[in-house]
């Protein structure tokens, strides 16, 4: 069998692909080890491996920073997000590539332009209008605030995928019987799931993680989300780390194992966009 040559360029490369391997999973790996230490094996021994594994701080913060009611708001404002967005952003962005429409095309860069606003300039503005539609510190109204702000993204990504598709597809689906409607659902949606896993991992993840918004909006114990009650672990003069770090690394752990579950479905979708346009 014929060995591969080893040159400096293949060496180089996999350098680089080394070190950023190391700067993206190191942060996730101290995070953890910090979750294990009590304060003052934290200070003295910042950057090692802990002596003893303490998990008393997963108890410990999640009775303190009342995680349990926060982990369950989370999970309900980002299914519902989920719930909302994704059937609104497929249907709205298959009108725009495939129905022809007087300002079809305006209503297309009016979107477009929506996502180059930075999030933090709408914050109080968004808030004047959720207080007086009564959705301030309601788990279900700030799912509908994170729906409206992810219509852009996602109206966006789809219509790529759609207009990729040949109208072949759809016309021959409507000679044996469909109508428009039924050859979306039956022949359009399979062939664009890559799109849709898109969606959920990005958007749902941003809905998961966003903390400015959620800060402003959410202001019962009650009704706040884990980004927000992670910051209970904030102090003005000090902050518990390893608590802080018990309750981060709770929060964190679903997105990775659902990353690692969907990755397949995640790659397939990004390696597919990147030839839409």
């Amino acid at each position: 069998m014929r060995k591969k040559k080893v040159t400096i360029g293949s060496v180089f490369r996999w350098a680089i692909l080394l070190f950023f391997l190391v700067i993206t999973i190191y942060p996730v790996i101290w995070m953890i080890f910090g979750s294990l230490k009590t304060t003052g094996d934290f200070y003295t021994n910042i950057w090692g491996i802990p002596d003893t594994f303490h998990i008393s701080n997963y108890i410990e913060a999640w009775e303190r920073g009342g995680l349990g009611r926060k982990y369950l708001n989370s999970i309900l404002v980002t299914g519902l997000f989920l719930l909302i967005i994704i059937p609104v952003n497929c249907c709205a962005a298959y009108v725009l590539a495939r129905v022809r429409f007087k300002g079809r095309k305006l209503i297309y860069m009016f979107l477009l332009v929506g996502m180059m606003i930075p999030a933090g300039i709408l914050g109080m503005p968004t808030y004047s209008v959720a207080l007086k539609l009564g959705l301030v510190d309601s788990v279900w109204g700030i799912a509908f605030v994170y729906a409206g702000q992810a219509v852009s993204f996602g109206v966006f990504l789809m219509r790529s995928f759609y207009v990729s598709l040949p109208q072949s597809l759809e016309d021959a689906a409507m000679i044996d019987g469909c109508n428009r409607f039924q050859s979306f659902v039956k022949v359009v949606l399979p062939l664009t799931k890559p799109g849709i896993m898109i969606q959920v991992v990005f958007s749902g993840l941003n809905t998961w993680n966003e903390y400015f918004l959620s800060s402003i909006m959410l202001r019962s114990e009650e009704a706040k989300t884990l980004p927000v009650g992670i910051m209970t672990f904030v102090g003005e003069y000090s902050t518990d780390f390893p608590q802080m770090f018990a309750a981060l690394t709770a929060a964190t752990m679903p997105l990775i194992i659902i990353y690692l579950l969907a990755q397949k479905q995640f790659i397939e979708g990004l390696t597919a966009g990147a030839t839409k346009g």
